[in-house]
């Protein structure tokens, strides 16, 4: 779910999670690293709920979330309306694409060292999907809480814990087994103790908005 090697550059508008609004290409300005509001920052209520849950089911979540604030780094968790993508660096904006369901996107400060990390999460079409299957309200949860802990438990945390590139946990490779993924294994732990099942493969089928016909 993630493709952020393609994205260069990330512009945060109107951050309401930080302590002023503020619009700014890369990390949000005179806003220290952790600082106003902690490691990990949504504004979105139904993003900061399922947070909630995440983090008071998964101690694995937990210490690597406060592992991150002690080194002063944070993850951004915000919605499409929330940012605009550009290509190149002083190039022109887009919105975010409406057909990818979420995407974490490193923000390098120099070279390869990363303090932020930026997850977009795609409220309107997750909910839309649903809606369309007509499910109910924990299966919108429990979907939303998977596509959460792989975005941030599976690609953001580590990248932040390494403080750099390096620290990049990738989907599975072309013929990988989606079990032998970096990513999927760290997803795959955090939904154990959630009990939110296995995943076992590289597309949507472990979601139950996989059910919808849909081409994404």
């Amino acid at each position: 779910m993630s493709s952020w090697v393609a994205r260069l550059a990330l512009v945060v508008l109107g951050l309401a999670v930080a302590s002023e609004t503020t619009t700014g290409q890369g990390t949000v300005p005179g806003q220290a690293a952790g600082a106003a509001g902690g490691a990990l920052q949504a504004s979105h209520p139904a993003v900061k709920a399922r947070l909630d849950q995440i983090a008071a089911g998964s101690a694995m979540w937990r210490q690597a979330v406060d592992a991150v604030g002690r080194l002063g780094r944070r993850i951004l968790v915000l919605t499409p309306d929330q940012v605009r993508v550009a290509q190149a660096p002083g190039g022109p904006a887009e919105t975010f694409d409406p057909t990818l369901l979420a995407e974490a996107v490193p923000l390098p400060l120099d070279g390869l060292r990363v303090d932020e990390v930026v997850v977009v999460i795609n409220l309107p079409l997750i909910a839309d999907v649903h809606a369309r299957l007509g499910s109910l309200p924990g299966e919108h949860d429990a979907d939303l809480d998977r596509i959460l802990v792989h975005e941030v438990y599976g690609h953001a945390l580590p990248i932040l814990l390494a403080g750099s590139l390096a620290g990049r946990c990738a989907d599975p490779a072309p013929g990988q087994r989606a079990s032998e993924a970096c990513a999927i294994q760290r997803e795959n732990d955090v939904r154990s103790e959630l009990r939110l099942g296995r995943r076992v493969d590289a597309g949507l089928g472990g979601l139950s908005l996989a059910r919808a016909n849909i081409r994404w």
